[in-house]
């Protein structure tokens, strides 16, 4: 935690025998009068969330298809799993009205910059799903859980683990290696009771001067690609 309760031997120490029996009494009786603020230092202990680390569950592409484009190739999966989200996330981002989707993208001929990347979510009537980022995902989860409190260190270790899933948005992704991560997507309440049905995501790049957009389709079961190039 950031904070704590450290005792000092020399600060408490006294010059006779009788007057160390009478401190040592007084502190013996301290922890019952405070209990519930121990209670509540140890409830706080922990991060809001324990998220396993990447290294630690490597997120699974058997689900996913590989779509080889011009200059890149993209994976996508949506998470529609919640006990796969609890196993990862100590949390259903479902439950609280998002929709997580994994990608991956790898660039085998030339580096590319992450923030000329920008990815779409519409589904099948074209509406466009409104993302989240990685700040917003995780306000959404506490609000959801009624997560109100928790250590400094706590926080910062599960920050530190959440971050580290996201997909970066920022830097150079040098050539031949790939960038993986989750995205998160905010359901539309209309669609919140009922099933989600097919979605599309887009996923439009600059690349060797040329605009790029793949078109991923994310049924329940499979996945197909209908990809169009800008010059």
């Amino acid at each position: 935690m950031a904070s704590g309760l450290r005792a000092n031997p020399k600060s408490h120490g006294c010059a006779t025998s009788h007057g160390y029996a009478v401190r040592r009494h007084r502190r013996d009786r301290l922890p019952l009068s405070f209990l519930p603020v121990f209670l509540l230092m140890a409830a706080c202990a922990r991060e809001p969330f324990r998220v396993r680390p990447k290294t630690d569950l490597p997120v699974s592409e058997i689900p996913a298809v590989t779509v080889a484009e011009a200059g890149y190739v993209v994976q996508a999966r949506a998470f529609r799993d919640g006990n796969e989200l609890v196993d990862r996330f100590d949390a259903n981002h479902l439950t609280a009205g998002m929709l997580p989707v994994y990608v991956w993208l790898t660039c085998p001929a030339a580096e590319l910059d992450l923030q000329s990347v920008r990815f779409v979510l519409r589904d099948a009537g074209g509406r466009m799903w409104r993302p989240l980022t990685g700040p917003q995902s995780e306000k959404r989860l506490m609000k959801s859980y009624g997560v109100r409190a928790y250590s400094v260190d706590g926080y910062r270790a599960f920050r530190a683990h959440y971050t580290g899933l996201l997909f970066p948005t920022a830097g150079a992704l040098p050539m031949g290696e790939r960038a993986d991560g989750f995205l998160f997507f905010d359901i539309p309440r209309a669609q919140r009771t009922d099933s989600i049905g097919d979605l599309f995501l887009e996923i439009e790049l600059r690349l060797a001067g040329r605009r790029s957009k793949t078109r991923i389709e994310l049924p329940a079961s499979d996945m197909v690609t209908s990809p169009t190039i800008k010059e």
